[in-house]
């Protein structure tokens, strides 16, 4: 008997205040709850390529953030940041009405539900993090001049915005300029289907093209996440479920590793299953060599249904 496939199900908007929260949702309507949570300026798009590998008894809803993909975004002349996407978080299982969920995240994503999972343990399952440690700590010290510098910018990009429609793109320039600016961790076909959920048609019979992200998301960081490493030091200690941490091998390194170490133990001492595991591959690994990280979310997630 051929084993079943895990498919493709739907596109879903998730209603809220300001518009809607766009969703890509694989599996069926029963299957065990995983929210799929994208990195920084992707989309949900970014599991297209993983979502097909993992079991088919998952119903997997990969979320567009506010600002990215085909989400609605903020109004004109507010603010976007963390807290706002942690928040989001929640808004999407309160309307699935799930009791628990376990959360599969990227880079951004990640660190949205490192933040999540350590405020609401009791609505998660388990945590799977792709590539992302901890928040990059900052030093007390400059908060002042940091948060000048983001209102600034912030600034800057609101009254870019009000002088109308930005400027058009051509498909094989937006990919270019994708794939540039990721410094590698993707090839072009990844940059093909991100750009499915992040590129719309000006018109229809010209090679024109808009990016669908809300320039406010460029703004980086576009958030008030300046936390001290003691203060990330407490989150850490919140996340008590089974949480899989898998870590690209040729990816950089932003803090010394002697404080990741700090951390893996922090989680480790916290969580009921700690686990941290290494793979071959960039920091985009589970969209470009998505072969290389379903094993292992599978055996994580269902340990019975693992091959290895």
């Amino acid at each position: 008997m051929a084993e079943e496939r895990f498919t493709f199900t739907e596109e879903l908007h998730i209603p809220t205040p300001w518009g809607y929260l766009a969703a890509k949702v694989w599996g069926p309507d029963n299957g065990v709850p995983v929210l799929a949570l994208h990195g920084w300026q992707d989309n949900a798009g970014s599991f297209d390529t993983l979502a097909p590998l993992l079991p088919a008894n998952v119903r997997l809803v990969c979320l567009d953030f506010c600002g990215h993909g085909l989400s609605s975004h903020y109004p004109p002349g507010m603010f976007l940041n963390y807290y706002d996407h942690v928040y989001h978080v929640k808004l999407v299982i309160d309307f699935f009405k799930w009791k628990k969920v376990s959360i599969l995240a990227h880079s951004m994503g990640a660190i949205t539900a490192i933040f999540f999972v350590s405020m609401f343990p009791e609505l998660v399952d388990k945590f799977i993090s792709l590539d992302a440690v901890k928040q990059l700590s900052s030093s007390a010290e400059y908060l002042p001049a940091r948060m000048k510098s983001i209102l600034n910018h912030f600034q800057e990009v609101c009254q870019r915005l009000e002088q109308g429609p930005l400027s058009t793109v051509s498909y094989e320039e937006a990919r270019d300029k994708l794939v540039k600016n990721y410094g590698g961790s993707i090839d072009e076909k990844d940059a093909d289907i991100l750009l499915i959920r992040g590129l719309r048609k000006i018109k229809e019979d010209s090679d024109e093209y808009e990016f669908t992200r809300d320039l406010r998301s460029t703004i980086r960081p576009y958030i008030f996440n300046d936390f001290t490493t003691e203060q990330l030091k407490a989150v850490a200690r919140g996340i008590v479920c089974p949480f899989l941490l898998i870590k690209a091998k040729n990816t950089s390194m932003f803090e010394p590793k002697e404080l990741y170490r700090e951390f893996y133990d922090l989680y480790r001492d916290a969580s009921e299953d700690f686990r941290y595991v290494e793979v071959d591959g960039k920091h985009h690994v589970h969209l470009s060599q998505p072969e290389l990280v379903a094993p292992i979310i599978t055996n994580f997630l269902f340990p019975t249904k693992s091959k290895l």
